[in-house]
């Protein structure tokens, strides 16, 4: 009866440990959520653009049916998953933040519960349970989790194509299942070009080699793999071949005429040699030393996940390797051998794409994560007293980084996501004037790219209108060229019409006559409005 007792108390202590990884994941996630970090990152707004237009007319905002891959900026393109998992969070709550944020916030979470399920399977359910708990307080995971930004989305469905790839040496539908996570991926980001296909097929090799999938299986996992992703293949072969672009009654393989993302890739390179070194180091440093990288994508002096981590992460890729070679379980063996292939290709992605930052070889994070959980238990199951240090360790450094993370971070964040000129522009959609002067000078002086997507979100322009077609009673008869202007105020305001409002460089308020207007700032812009609108 003792045994009986004692079995039930252990596994009480596992669901208490189980229940707060999981409530801590998540409820740290949901603080402040979808305000913080403030403003609007441009990526992010055009996807949530181009998803409310997808949710209208089943174009993108120029009007091109159903595409496989977004014109987005003209000259550098984007993928198109995230505006399409955006879709009915835009019908439930219209074109704003909690639509635009949500989808990649239950992707994450999607992918750490993917994660679980492959430490859990091949190390054990503690294992699993410490993986879930470092994800709770992960710099990393965290910060991508709360802003929409495409390529972030790559990482989560690919783990999740692992996750079912493992679980498929058991169970053949699982198997099958992965090839459609591993398809999504492809709409994901560019660089799954350079990682997919050559795991598949390493994958591919080694389970075949061990019998643990047959010819059939293959067959069937390229079936069904293509069969979700052939429309982006279809869409890179047209670009490379320069072709036309193909229209189909449910999908649109599109010809770009600009791309500068070519210039990105190792391949494309003037001087390999000089460029393979260059990428390298780059890796080198934002992977394993975790060097400081864009604001957006890590916290100054925590890195992407604590810097004390590396040890555990070497640690952890060392008992995967030996797991690897020596695991008398077939399939735990098999697959250890596909979390190092992850691996490995993920640092072939660090390796191709030149000086790669945190969100274009976010891929390997996962990787680490896991390999870092895996070194924790191993120490803490050697030496259980280190349980305590390491508990010490990782909670002052998790207070540290939320602590700067929600104050000192997030100021600095609303100035490089234009939470000012999103405040002034929120502004003035309160009046209805014929024409509004916003100014270009946001992230470029004199390209008004950003200040367009930006004004699009706010405003939340019809699709169909800024295509130039319908609904212009609604706006005074003015084509939407017309209304909205980006340029900086005329020198001579009685040029513009006399309804006309302004959003401007704060600098440049002295321009406007206050007996005319009332100019109000917002940090580094200013709106100015003319009284008689607001005295209507």
């Amino acid at each position: 009866m003792e045994t009986i007792n004692e079995s039930a108390s252990k596994r009480n202590w596992k669901r208490a440990f189980l229940f707060l990884a999981v409530y801590g994941l998540i409820a740290v996630r949901l603080i402040a959520f979808p305000e913080i970090p403030g403003g609007l990152n441009q990526d992010g707004a055009m996807g949530a653009v181009d998803a409310r237009a997808l949710a209208q007319y089943a174009t993108d905002r120029y009007g091109t049916f159903m595409p496989a891959h977004f014109e987005a900026w003209g000259y550098g393109q984007m993928s198109v998953l995230l505006s399409y998992l955006t879709v009915p969070f835009i019908k439930l709550f219209g074109l704003s933040k909690l639509a635009m944020r949500l989808p990649m916030l239950l992707a994450s979470l999607a992918g750490a519960a993917g994660v679980y399920g492959i430490v859990k399977r091949l190390f054990g359910e503690k294992t699993g349970v410490t993986v879930l708990l470092f994800f709770a307080i992960n710099p990393w995971h965290f910060m991508q989790s709360r802003w929409a930004l495409d390529c972030n989305l790559f990482p989560h469905m690919f783990v999740l194509g692992l996750y079912f790839l493992i679980r498929g040496l058991e169970k053949r539908k699982a198997l099958y299942l992965s090839m459609v996570f591993f398809g999504l991926c492809m709409f994901c980001y560019g660089v799954a070009f350079y990682m997919v296909p050559f795991f598949l097929l390493t994958a591919c090799i080694l389970l075949m080699l061990q019998r643990k999938v047959h010819l059939k299986d293959v067959l069937l996992c390229l079936l069904i793999y293509f069969g979700v992703s052939w429309s982006i293949y279809g869409t890179m072969l047209i670009n490379f071949m320069k072709w036309e672009t193909v229209r189909l009654p449910f999908v649109t393989m599109q010809f770009f005429a600009g791309n500068v993302r070519t210039a990105d890739i190792l391949l494309f390179s003037d001087n390999m040699g000089q460029q393979l070194w260059d990428n390298l180091k780059a890796m080198f440093n934002v992977v394993f030393l975790q060097k400081e990288d864009w604001l957006w994508n890590s916290v100054k002096g925590f890195g992407t996940m604590y810097k004390c981590s590396m040890p555990f992460v070497l640690l952890g890729a060392v008992s995967v390797l030996i797991g690897a070679i020596k695991e008398k379980d077939g399939n735990k063996k098999a697959g250890c051998q596909l979390l190092l292939c992850f691996w490995a290709f993920s640092l072939l992605v660090g390796v191709m794409i030149n000086y790669v930052n945190v969100n274009r070889i976010n891929i390997i994070f996962y990787a680490h994560i896991i390999f870092a959980a895996v070194g924790i238990y191993f120490v803490v199951r050697k030496w259980k007293k280190t349980l305590y240090v390491i508990l010490a360790a990782y909670s002052i450094l998790s207070v540290l980084f939320f602590d700067q993370y929600f104050t000192t971070w997030a100021q600095e964040m609303e100035t490089a996501f234009y939470a000012d000129f999103v405040d002034a522009l929120v502004y003035v959609k309160e009046y209805d004037c014929d024409c509004y002067y916003i100014t270009p000078d946001t992230q470029y002086e004199g390209s008004y790219n950003v200040s367009e997507i930006l004004t699009l979100f706010v405003f939340d322009v019809d699709a169909k209108y800024y295509q130039g077609e319908g609904r212009l009673e609604e706006n005074r008869n003015r084509t939407y060229w017309d209304r909205f202007r980006y340029s900086n105020p005329p020198e001579n305001l009685y040029e513009a019409p006399e309804s006309t409002v302004y959003v401007f460089r704060s600098s440049l308020q002295d321009h406007f006559p206050r007996e005319q207007f009332c100019v109000t700032v917002f940090g580094d812009y200013a709106a100015a409005v003319p009284w008689f609108l607001i005295n209507s």
